[in-house]
């Protein structure tokens, strides 16, 4: 489903907004943006107009959005498509696979000069850092969405699309990997956490702080990622078959009865979100350091994250070569990145290598 929202001129009286983003684009070409939609909260209609919560989800197409924002019309060139409409959290590997087929075919056109991608909150820093990892351009990658549904009091998903269209067309962000744009930050997808299950600040870079704002129309940043991304990642324009794993949560009077059913399903891989930095049960560890080696040899690569929200998890302990330190990289981004380690290798070493590089 297409929508080219480009085909007229129109005069306007534009707000400061606009003419700062205009002043910073002056007599270039109108950037092409192409937006990709998901679904989500930014797609969603509520039941009155005062009802925040148990909303009608996904239900609103690219073009009712698109249509909301005519402003968009003398800044970008922009065309929009819907490549599926769903919750966040009903995405599959399939689906994800598919949109960064699909982010990668419009960015290697010369019709493209940055893509926008509206996407559920629930799921959206997953998403982020799944394209960031497959993305194959230094073209931008802004990713947005709402908190609120798209038809109560003080909904911020216009804006926010607004913003992210913004942040996409400008020179600034380009070679800045797949960014979240939402309530006026930018956020590298790398960093990017959810922190509130309401409020419309939910999305925050609590270890390294944001990268940049989008203000008044203004795109700043004062910030750029170091880690391996898009373009520099091995893994960028590939569709690889991404093995098995499973994520245990640590917790006082926990059991190992999950790591045995994980062991039993044949995981390759497995992520703990541990106790403070990175603690795991006894019982699970004492299969890791067991002097058997050819037995340790067979248990799944085991990376160690945590449950807390900021700190990240050191390798200041021992636990031999399958156990690895996730780093600053929270447990649902270390299975992310453990499943595409694991699809291209099966050594530790490399591995290990791979969590201390993206």
């Amino acid at each position: 489903m297409m929508y080219n929202q480009f085909e007229e001129k129109r005069t306007v009286n534009r707000t400061e907004g606009e003419k700062s983003f205009l002043m910073d684009n002056d007599n270039r070409p109108l950037k092409k943006i192409r937006l990709v939609a998901t679904g989500g909260t930014i797609a969603s209609k509520a039941r009155t107009r005062v009802s925040t919560e148990g909303y009608n989800p996904s239900v609103i197409t690219i073009e009712d959005l698109v249509n909301q924002l005519p402003e968009l019309k003398d800044l970008v060139d922009l065309t929009a498509e819907q490549i599926f409409l769903k919750p966040s959290s009903s995405i599959t590997d399939d689906d994800l696979f598919n949109l960064a087929a699909r982010v990668n075919e419009l960015l290697a056109g010369d019709d493209c000069d940055g893509v926008v991608i509206t996407h559920g909150t629930d799921t959206m820093e997953e998403t982020a850092f799944f394209l960031n990892l497959t993305v194959n351009s230094d073209k931008p990658v802004v990713i947005t969405g709402s908190m609120r549904p798209n038809d109560v009091i003080s909904a911020d998903g216009p804006l926010n699309l607004f913003n992210a269209v913004l942040c996409a067309a400008s020179d600034q962000s380009r070679g800045m990997g797949v960014v979240i744009c939402m309530n006026d930050l930018i956020v590298a997808a790398r960093d990017a956490v959810k922190f509130n299950t309401f409020k419309v600040e939910t999305y925050q870079g609590p270890v390294y702080g944001n990268l940049g704002t989008v203000r008044n129309g203004k795109v700043t940043y004062v910030y750029k990622p170091l880690r391996r991304h898009t373009v520099t990642s091995q893994f960028a324009g590939k569709r690889l078959e991404l093995p098995p794993a499973e994520i245990l949560y640590m917790y006082q009077g926990c059991d190992d009865t999950l790591f045995r059913a994980a062991l039993q399903k044949g995981v390759k891989g497995l992520v703990t979100a541990g106790s403070g930095n990175g603690g795991v049960i006894g019982s699970i560890m004492k299969a890791y350091r067991s002097d058997d080696e050819q037995e340790v040899a067979k248990l799944p690569i085991l990376v160690r994250s945590t449950r807390v929200s900021t700190g990240g998890v050191s390798d200041s302990w021992k636990s031999g070569d399958r156990v690895i330190a996730s780093g600053d990289l929270n447990p649902h981004k270390a299975y992310i990145l453990l499943r595409f380690a694991l699809a291209v290798t099966d050594d530790p070493a490399e591995i290990r290598t791979i969590f201390n590089e993206y």
